[in-house]
């Protein structure tokens, strides 16, 4: 599975609604089995036979809620799939196992994200960066308890804050459509997106409208955020941003771009040149700071560092 860009689409009905899926563009298509809340769309020997005929392997993803390594192993090599996201709650060790198991498996977790929980989703985070290959972010349902496939979207600023300290990819689920994916990728800036019943009408199957006007505004929009972090490539990520050269206009971006840029490379000391003037530059460059997740503190730097010209920032690690 590739780590950027993604686009996944959950809940295959047929052979023929796989086909819509992959034929419209979809990068992977996902495989509900073995679930805790809804019943499954599909007998496990019908994904097996899906997956054969349409020699979609790479591209089908097992979703399950299972939590024992070697159930997992055995029902990813019986349908001939190379990812799994762990939709449920796993043990660390049963992972480790399965990562042993199946060393080739691609292993994605989810980070369910429910009211007031985010400090338990970073420890979530922290326990399975070096098992799993990525993770993807849901919405949990408090009146059905269902933790996917809820047709409802979260707190999007949650999977932003997760997108920004997980060291692995973070791909963004829950209520997606056509109507609000592209403000969701341009919040969020996920790795990927995954749909599942916002894309579907009212009898559950999918409508093929609706799956194709999804992709092309999530592609667009994904093309549109690259070419937003293509404009950085001629700064030098050196930890001193001179605002100098910039157009006003272009501060609001620019300012989380470079500074994302710079925990990328580990460099978390950083001074933002916005110069003395009447102090309106400055102002909103700590306005937009107070609003970063990942930045620690700030403050106006001495004489030597630029005096009121010169915002100083630390950084959070990565």
């Amino acid at each position: 599975m590739k780590d950027k860009n993604i686009i996944q689409i959950a809940g295959v009905r047929n052979a023929d609604e796989a086909k819509l899926l992959l034929g419209s563009g979809a990068d992977f298509i996902g495989f509900p089995l073995r679930l805790a809340y809804h019943a499954p769309d599909l007998a496990e020997g019908a994904v097996a036979q899906i997956v054969a005929d349409l020699s979609c392997s790479v591209k089908s993803v097992l979703i399950t809620y299972l939590d024992n390594a070697k159930e997992i192993a055995d029902l990813c090599h019986f349908l001939r799939v190379p990812t799994v996201q762990l939709h449920g709650a796993i043990d660390p060790t049963e992972v480790r196992k399965l990562r042993e198991a199946a060393p080739n498996l691609f292993i994605i977790k989810s980070l369910i994200v429910r009211t007031g929980n985010f400090d338990e989703l970073r420890q979530t985070v922290d326990q399975f960066a070096e098992l799993a290959d990525g993770f993807i972010t849901d919405t949990f349902d408090p009146k059905t308890g269902a933790t996917g496939a809820t047709g409802q979207t979260h707190d999007w600023s949650v999977s932003r804050r997760l997108v920004e300290y997980s060291p692995k990819p973070v791909i963004l689920a829950g209520g997606l459509n056509p109507a609000n994916i592209g403000q969701a990728i341009l919040t969020v800036r996920p790795a990927g997106v995954d749909a599942h019943t916002g894309l579907e009408n009212t009898a559950g199957w999918k409508d093929a409208n609706l799956v194709r006007h999804f992709i092309r505004t999530a592609r667009d929009t994904f093309h549109l955020l690259s070419e937003k972090e293509s404009k950085l490539l001629p700064i030098p990520i050196n930890g001193v941003l001179d605002l100098h050269t910039f157009s006003p206009k272009d501060i609001k971006d620019l300012i989380p771009d470079y500074l994302e840029a710079c925990r990328a490379r580990n460099l978390l000391d950083v001074r933002i040149i916005h110069g003395k003037g009447i102090g309106a530059l400055r102002e909103t460059v700590q306005a937009i700071l107070r609003k970063l997740p990942y930045v620690d503190k700030f403050h106006l730097a001495d004489e030597s560092g630029g005096g009121w010209g010169a915002t100083i920032i630390r950084l959070k690690e990565k």
